[in-house]
């Protein structure tokens, strides 16, 4: 891995970059939500506890695409679920996950959000929504998103949040923001017939 230190560097700063940015476009609370990006065989991703608005380059842990119990040790809680999408889908190489308000609102009352707006109906066309026992470092949202995320960018875990996910984090971001914002839609659309 020493020999990739440059892009390693690069990609652990464009981590805290979009967390910052997440945080900031209050797609998430702040210590909600977890980032990571596939390197090869290696995973980076946040640190367990820490916040998204406030992570520097030693918030990023470096760990591995197959499990290694030492290297896991203070990666987030949703490694396992990171993990799974990123053995599942080898052209994925970013996965966000947040508790974007409006998004997990709107999945309280749904099994597939459907949108509003033309523009995520032409980008995400609509979302699947996922319910489980636990959902916070979930074995059962680890073992069902992929079967989900095969037709879609984006799943949603029912009253937890979306993980969404992309060649890197510009194109995971944008379907973050823009499920969120279709949500926000939803919503005063809702408020308004009543």
């Amino acid at each position: 891995m020493f020999r990739f230190r440059n892009e390693i560097d690069r990609l652990k700063e464009e981590i805290v970059s979009f967390g910052k940015l997440i945080y900031r476009s209050g797609l998430t609370d702040s210590h909600g939500g977890n980032i990571s990006v596939r390197f090869n065989d290696f995973i980076l991703i946040k640190a367990s506890g820490r916040m998204l608005c406030c992570l520097s380059k030693d918030d990023i842990v470096a760990t591995t695409v197959e499990p290694d119990e030492e290297l896991d040790r203070e990666a987030s809680v949703e490694l396992k679920v990171h993990r799974s999408i990123y053995r599942s889908f080898p052209n994925v190489n970013a996965v966000i996950h947040a508790h974007s308000p409006y998004t997990v609102a709107v999945s309280l009352n749904c099994e597939r959000i459907e949108f509003l707006d033309s523009e995520s109906k032409l980008l995400l066309g609509s979302v699947p929504v996922i319910e489980a026992k636990r959902v916070v470092a979930s074995d059962e949202v680890a073992e069902k998103i992929p079967k989900y995320l095969k037709g879609s960018k984006a799943v949603v875990v029912k009253s937890h949040g979306p993980f969404t996910v992309g060649k890197d984090l510009e194109e995971a971001f944008k379907y973050l923001s823009s499920l969120e914002n279709s949500c926000k839609i939803i919503s005063i659309f809702s408020s308004m017939e009543r």
